[in-house]
């Protein structure tokens, strides 16, 4: 039987907020350690996370262990790229270094929730896609 390539995708930082506080990613969390995913990420993505959940209005809903948690889960299952240069894509800025990193990592997904992101539904190879549409696609692959 021929080894199963692995899905590459990418998590946008507003899933995993959502993950801290609750509401997404918490049934997903153990298929993105199985070998069927390759987590991407640059180091953006650990400076984003640290900026917002150190915002005010999110504190109430999880401590400093949880975040410090999940950065590791980050950097511990996922592969890091480095993205040098970021050009203007997105209507949101913010979201340039997603579509940069999607690009430079050949993923094959970019996970959001972001209406920004999701109105483009691709940048070169990658589809940019829901987390619902990911669960999907990962209950298929796993059969």
């Amino acid at each position: 039987m021929p080894k199963q390539k692995k899905i590459k995708a990418i998590i946008d930082t507003n899933l995993f907020i959502s993950f801290l506080i609750g509401k997404k990613l918490k049934s997903l969390k153990q298929r993105l350690t199985d070998a069927s995913v390759e987590l991407i990420f640059a180091e953006q993505n650990i400076l984003e996370i640290k900026i917002v959940t150190s915002r005010e209005k999110f504190r109430k809903y999880f401590d400093q262990n949880q975040v410090d948690d999940l950065i590791h889960f980050i950097q511990t299952t996922g592969k890091v790229y480095q993205i040098n240069e970021v050009p203007k894509v997105c209507r949101d800025p913010k979201d340039d270094f997603l579509l940069e990193l999607a690009k430079i990592s050949n993923a094959d997904f970019l996970v959001t929730g972001d209406k920004d992101l999701i109105d483009m539904r691709s940048i070169g190879e990658t589809a940019i896609i829901t987390v619902e549409i990911l669960e999907d696609i990962l209950n298929e692959v796993s059969g």
